[in-house]
């Protein structure tokens, strides 16, 4: 038989065990809801840091952009009556090309358009060669050759720029009223500071002719610009890698201004305050790899 005090005892453990069952229970609740809300804190706080920094990256944006569309307009005489051969392969954009020459005529230049160097001129068929052979009045050689003399022409002789149009080797793109009074023939790259165009996603081809072409430039001591139009694309290269030739290059470096961001107001700036500062300095502006600055210091 129970008697009263085992049976007292006994209710008092069952109700002390039901107390810490729920008092354990409720610990282990509350723990839980804890660490979820903590949770919840530090995915609330990372993606407020995350928003903050954005925010701020932006504003640098704006305020650098702001900034740029004053210099567009400060560039305003900076090359006043310095003539400028504006040049580019068939692959590069033609706004941005355009775009360029008008930026350059805004600071005063001499700059009527682009010369855009055809497909015809990588020299793919016999044909193709046998005609600008005659054209330029030398024997038949390969392309290579071919090219060199096409760029001395170009260089030395601009009178025969109007059949190297008419062939369809090059043409000439007028922008404004300089381009709409002005005679290619009359093309003197001898005489000009140059902007030599690229971009990043035209052929192989088009970068070999335009690095064929910057040779002779150089061996010509004109003043020269080397831009690249950059479009980013997936898994495409790296901005500036057009410029490479002479960014990595240590007698280019030093002979060449590189500008790598022509599809931004900016590299268009940078361009026009570079062309000013040739030939005496020489510098390397944009957003790529082994640039100076992203503008030249004025």
């Amino acid at each position: 038989m129970i008697n009263f005090r085992f049976h007292l005892v006994s209710l008092i453990a069952v109700f002390l065990a039901l107390a810490l069952g729920v008092l354990m229970g409720a610990t282990v609740i509350d723990q839980a809801i804890v660490d979820g809300l903590r949770n919840r804190i530090d995915r609330v706080e990372d993606q407020a840091d995350a928003e903050r920094e954005q925010n701020s990256e932006l504003q640098d944006e704006v305020e650098r952009l702001q900034s740029f569309v004053g210099d567009e307009f400060a560039v305003t005489g900076r090359l006043e009556g310095l003539p400028v051969a504006v040049i580019a392969p068939r692959g590069v954009e033609g706004d941005q090309a355009r775009g360029a020459v008008d930026i350059l005529q805004t600071a005063g230049a001499i700059a009527p358009g682009v010369l855009w160097l055809e497909e015809k001129l990588h020299l793919g068929d016999e044909e193709a060669r046998d005609e600008l052979a005659d054209i330029l009045e030398i024997a038949r050689d390969g392309a290579g050759t071919l090219r060199l003399a096409t760029w001395d022409a170009l260089v030395g002789r601009p009178d025969r720029i109007p059949a190297l149009i008419d062939a369809g080797f090059v043409e000439f793109d007028p922008v404004g009223d300089q381009g709409n009074s002005f005679d290619p023939a009359t093309y003197s790259v001898a005489d000009s500071r140059t902007v030599l165009l690229d971009q990043s996603d035209a052929s192989d081809d088009a970068e070999a002719l335009v690095e064929s072409l910057m040779s002779e430039l150089v061996a010509a001591g004109v003043p020269l610009v080397l831009g690249e139009v950059y479009q980013e694309e997936e898994d495409g290269p790296l901005q500036g890698a057009r410029l490479a030739v002479v960014r990595e290059h240590a007698e280019l470096r030093a002979i060449v201004s590189t500008v790598d961001d022509l599809e931004l107001t900016e590299g268009k700036v940078a361009t026009v305050f570079a062309l000013a500062d040739l030939p005496g300095t020489v510098g390397h502006y944009g957003l790529g790899a082994d640039v100076d600055a992203a503008l030249p210091p004025q």
